[in-house]
């Protein structure tokens, strides 16, 4: 089958062809449909604690229809030509960083517990946006209950975006944005976002200026050294801060004004099935979409390019696969 293929930080993915996936008896064989490309990809690309092996092929965020089933699995709950998505793991390992083969490829091979079917109504290329707004449910429900709470998101990439939609969801009484991408700031204006602060200024000031109030809760979703800081430093009494970024550098902070606010600082990653089938749910009864998040399709062939362009994104939000596209 054709993939693309990491060789090491610095190269560009090639497109090759590699050996198809095996499932084992427990396993299923999904052909990719649709697969996004995540940040976490770009990241995992670098130098660094969190780099792939050579030879990774990513791909977390996938659609598809199963084309064949383990023996153990026939007669169970899913048959040949169901289309799903799945939670990117089988067992204790992670589908698409190193450990099994991504969906950046014609075909992936998932386990059977954590498989979810798509409704009809729900397209290959939204199943390929379940993924990412699980992550986002997830990181919003770990917050604990948002409604009525004003709410400082950092960050309008897309899990930003995903966190922003869930917690309006949930009745968040202020969301507001803090991002310097125009284009990103589009985006979020096109998914009905209207209060944003400029980074490059006090984003505290800005924030109480719109809404009244310090913001009770902030989803600190960039993942860069030094932020986590400025959110103590804006954080009122008995805040919460939630890590939601990826950061594998070493930062700094001053506990003394945590410790003085009384604060709570969380950490959130990944989701759970229920976020999964939930997501889904809310898709299908029309009260969620991330569809205009999704700002470029491309082949399986332009994928070396589209990742390079997404090292320092410009017009991009979340970029789609079609693995049906030559």
């Amino acid at each position: 089958m054709k993939a693309a293929v990491f060789h090491g930080p610095g190269k560009a993915l090639t497109i090759e062809q590699v050996a198809e996936p095996s499932p084992s008896k427990t396993e299923m064989l999904v052909k990719v449909s649709h697969c996004g490309i995540c940040g976490t990809d770009i990241h995992a690309s670098r130098e660094g604690p969190f780099m792939a092996p050579p030879e990774t092929i990513f791909g977390h965020e996938f659609s598809g229809e199963i084309v064949a089933i383990g023996k153990d699995l026939v007669g169970k709950n899913f048959t040949i030509g169901d289309r799903v998505t799945s939670l990117p793991f089988i067992e204790d390992k992670t589908i698409g960083l190193g450990q099994i083969t991504g969906a950046y490829s014609e075909y992936v091979k998932v386990g059977y517990d954590l498989v979810v079917k798509l409704p009809e109504e729900i397209s290959d290329s939204d199943g390929a946006l379940v993924e990412p707004l699980a992550v986002g449910l997830h990181s919003v429900k770990q917050a604990g209950s948002v409604a009525g709470k004003d709410i400082l998101i950092i960050g309008a990439g897309p899990i930003g975006l995903t966190c922003a939609l869930w917690c309006r969801f949930f009745g968040a009484r202020k969301v507001v944005l803090s991002e310097m991408s125009p284009a990103r700031l589009e985006m979020a204006h096109t998914l009905g976002f209207r209060q944003f602060a400029d980074p490059s200024g006090d984003v505290g000031a800005q924030f109480t200026q719109l809404t009244g109030n310090a913001p009770d809760i902030q989803f600190e979703c960039v993942g860069a050294t030094g932020l986590i800081q400025e959110c103590i430093t804006r954080a009122p009494k008995a805040g919460l801060i939630m890590g939601i970024g990826l950061c594998d550098n070493p930062d700094t902070i001053v506990p003394l004004l945590a410790f003085s606010k009384e604060l709570t600082i969380k950490w959130a990653v990944g989701y759970d099935k229920e976020d999964f089938e939930f997501t889904i749910d809310m898709m299908l009864a029309g009260r969620m979409s991330a569809t205009p998040m999704v700002t470029d399709v491309v082949s399986l062939a332009e994928v070396p390019e589209a990742f390079e362009k997404l090292r320092k994104p410009t017009s991009q939000c979340k970029v789609l696969i079609n693995l049906g596209l030559n």
